[in-house]
């Protein structure tokens, strides 16, 4: 029997579609979220390869599967959502609902122009065919869009979904098989009774990106375990070793590490995976939500997983640091420059030691911490520290020790010390800012030698008499005789990664507008006669921004920055700095 079933419109709908997905992957797992609804145990995806014929994306499940008239009451229904009409729990397995906003449904229509949904239920097979092309002719006016729709028989036991998409959209690559594995694992990676199934492999704990480790363990009695995890390229939510029992989970994860003071927390974070050890069968918990504390074997295999897991995060954390040396040895030695030449080495050590501390931090605070450590390097005292450690470590052996506890010691004291002096700079730096009659030179004094305050990239702009040079001529070019009294002020130098920037400060009481930007970007194109082919970046910095300039569409060579809100970033910057040094 051949028909037509049409959308029913929820008000909400304008809002919902709307929304949208950041790839090809998270859409496709919208659809896989709906399978899980839907009670099913196995999903299989077959995803296209590169210069496949007619390629197509199909998702078939094993759930409940839907009849002609739940798809036309309830799936045509939209942003009328599941758990509205049902409970936040799946009929059978009283799993937690994914979906819950009733358009999971179009996230299909992202990746294809036709999506055609097959649903098995009660010796019923119902088809309904969505077409994007003809929901865009009618302007997306849902309810007017005739939807082909069509029931047959089928076999009484067949149940579930199937959703074919194809005529797959042009301007998007195909879908990564491995990205689309991360993403499912982060939420169904320990599910007990939801198979996933891409493109005929299985998928598990060891698809999430990062280090992947398997280890059996064998025991003296000939009891045995297998332990599968990923160390992840950052922190995963449910992080840990779950426990699983005749393929069931046990309790909630294990963060087998924690008890671990030199391993980082944010590297405890990023361990994820499963022991699996069906012995454990008579020492679970009649709830099966723990392991009995008392029993033995589990402390035998709770000792050799922790050991196993220590080898591993280690081998993972030398890595990283070995990357993150690299990553900032550009910065580390551009600081560097600033100290005497017999203090750099005894610097660098200590900077790298630093890095560890601060380890899984972001670059930006990285960066701060590594631009006040050296600063506050360049005071003598600090050397005697080093002195004095010269001097022991060929004799007693405590001593020695006492003294590497002093530089230690001595070397957050000087860090904090100088963070703190840097936010009382900030306060009087803001009474400038609040004074009516700071002027743009004023300011160019204040920030000239404190560039760290606009942010770590500045912290510190190497200038020459070529530049001061090229803005002198260029300014007295355009601005004598009358004009002398509009002279700009402008800073004009190079960033620690050796890009040149152009700065052109304003007064507290200026508002930044579209024409500031275009007399920096004339400054900019007579520099560039002087400086070919070199690429400068543009800061404004005024009092205020005009109402219509939005963050969101500005050029990417060009910053508008008040100067409130770099007071108050730099602020951040060092507040969380001595947060982490537990300075009160």
């Amino acid at each position: 029997m051949k028909n037509s079933a049409h959308f029913k419109v929820h008000p909400k709908l304008a809002e919902l579609l709307g929304e949208t997905y950041r790839s090809v992957e998270v859409a496709i797992k919208e659809l896989i979220d709906n399978s899980y609804d839907a009670d099913a145990e196995n999903v299989n995806i077959s995803l296209p390869k590169e210069l496949q014929p007619n390629p197509e994306i199909i998702i078939e499940d094993d759930g409940f599967g839907m009849k002609e008239s739940e798809i036309r009451t309830e799936y045509l229904d939209i942003a009328n959502s599941r758990i509205s009409r049902k409970g936040d729990r799946s009929f059978k397995k009283k799993r937690k609902v994914k979906g819950r906003k009733g358009v999971g449904k179009f996230s299909g229509l992202m990746v294809a122009n036709f999506m055609k949904v097959e649903a098995f239920s009660s010796g019923q097979k119902t088809t309904l065919i969505i077409n994007k092309d003809e929901l865009a002719r009618a302007n997306f006016d849902l309810e007017k869009v005739p939807l082909p729709i069509d029931v047959e028989e089928c076999d009484k036991d067949k149940h579930g979904t199937k959703i074919t998409l194809e005529g797959l959209n042009q301007n998007l690559n195909f879908p990564n098989p491995d990205k689309l594995k991360e993403i499912l694992m982060r939420d169904y990676g320990r599910e007990n009774d939801f198979c996933l199934i891409i493109n005929k492999n299985n998928t598990g704990v060891l698809d999430l990106l990062g280090k992947q480790y398997s280890k059996e363990i064998i025991l003296e009695n000939g009891k045995k375990a297998s332990l599968n995890y990923t160390v992840t390229n950052k922190p995963v939510k449910n992080s840990g070793i779950a426990i699983r029992v005749n393929n069931k989970i046990i309790g909630k994860p294990h963060n087998y590490l924690s008890s671990d003071e030199i391993i980082p927390k944010k590297l405890q974070s990023r361990v994820y995976g499963e022991l699996i050890c069906d012995d454990l069968e008579n020492d679970v918990t009649a709830d099966f939500g723990a392991i009995i504390e008392n029993s033995k074997l589990y402390s035998e295999v709770k000792k050799e997983t922790v050991e196993q897991l220590k080898i591993s995060v280690d081998e993972v954390f030398k890595t990283d640091m070995k990357m993150a040396r690299a990553r900032y040895q550009r910065k580390i030695n551009r600081e560097l420059e600033k100290l005497p030449e017999y203090k750099q080495p005894f610097a660098r050590k200590a900077l790298f030691r630093t890095l560890e501390k601060f380890y899984g931090e972001s670059e930006e605070r990285i960066n701060t911490v590594i631009s006040v450590m050296v600063s506050a390097m360049e005071k003598d005292h600090y050397w005697d520290i080093i002195h004095n450690i010269q001097e022991t470590r060929s004799g007693d052996i405590e001593r020695f020790a006492d003294a590497l506890n002093d530089f230690g010691i001595l070397e957050m004291s000087i860090i904090s010390s100088q963070a703190i002096n840097r936010m009382r700079y900030l306060d009087e730096l803001n009474l400038l800012i609040d004074n009516p009659k700071t002027l743009e030179k004023t300011i160019h004094k204040a920030l000239e030698k404190s560039t760290w305050i606009i942010g770590d990239d500045y912290s510190v702009l190497f200038s020459d008499i070529s530049f001061e040079k090229a803005i002198k001529t260029i300014l007295d070019k355009k601005y004598k005789g009358d004009k002398a009294l509009d002279r700009p002020d402008l800073l004009f130098g190079r960033k620690l990664n050796r890009e040149l920037v152009l700065f052109e400060l304003k007064r507290p009481d200026f508002t930044l507008n579209r024409e500031t930007e275009k007399q920096a970007l004339e400054y900019r194109d007579e520099l560039n006669t002087y400086f070919h082919n070199q690429h400068i970046e543009i800061v404004l910095l005024g009092g205020r921004i005009k109402q219509n300039i939005s963050s969101h569409n500005e050029r990417e060579d060009v910053k508008f920055r008040t100067y409130l809100d770099m007071i108050s970033t730099a602020r951040n910057r060092l507040e969380w700095l001595l947060n982490e040094l537990k300075i009160e």
